[in-house]
């Protein structure tokens, strides 16, 4: 569901297989947001409750967070995420591979966005959202495109500068890249971002 009151945005799993549940609002829990999820899978990986390809291990079919609520957690609400997250590596990938970038020389890497400034830095590295950067090098900058409009309005010499921009931005089309493929199956899998090379290898 949308970052709204009754999302559940953060979750932390003990060792007995518990969930702590942080909900928008601090109600009930009506469901889980984007980043709830991020965080939920990062758990279960680091409890040893889901491997790298998603799957849930020890035979579970399903974790229950909260079951007075009916808020439960399928290997199928995986498999929709894996398909997504492989989509955004395989961009990342082939972008950084355009430039010949590997991820650990960018300075800065923005998450822009409500679901990014709501991330986790640490639970993102862990399942592959993001590269695998120290967080000094990761800053959440949250709405970034209003803040850039107003920017833009407020400012006749910002403006021009943006405008100067936007002429040297280079299109890369994803699905003609020759590794684009390999790209996208390695970003499904739930575990800290390779380079390009290493995937390759």
């Amino acid at each position: 569901m949308p970052g709204l009151d009754g999302a559940v945005e953060d979750v932390h799993v003990n060792d007995a297989g518990a969930f702590t549940l942080g909900v928008i609002g601090g109600g009930v829990p009506e469901g889980i947001c984007g980043s709830g999820l991020v965080d939920l899978m990062s758990e279960l990986l680091r409890t040893g409750r889901m491997n790298d390809m998603g799957r849930f291990e020890d035979g579970v079919s399903r974790f229950t967070l909260d079951e007075a609520h009916g808020v439960y957690f399928l290997e199928s609400d995986v498999n929709e995420l894996a398909q997504a997250k492989g989509a955004n590596v395989a961009g990342l990938h082939v972008v950084f591979s355009h430039f010949g970038v590997p991820f650990e020389d960018v300075d800065v890497f923005y998450l822009a966005g409500g679901f990014g400034r709501h991330l986790k830095r640490e639970a993102s590295r862990r399942i592959g959202l993001i590269p695998n950067l120290p967080d000094d090098k990761v800053v959440q900058v949250g709405n970034a495109a209003i803040e850039g409009a107003c920017i833009a309005l407020l400012s006749f010499e910002r403006r021009e500068a943006l405008e100067r921009l936007v002429r040297r931005v280079e299109h890369c089309r994803l699905e003609t890249h020759p590794d684009f493929f390999d790209f996208f199956v390695e970003g499904c899998q739930f575990k800290p971002m390779q380079s390009a090379d290493q995937v390759r290898g």
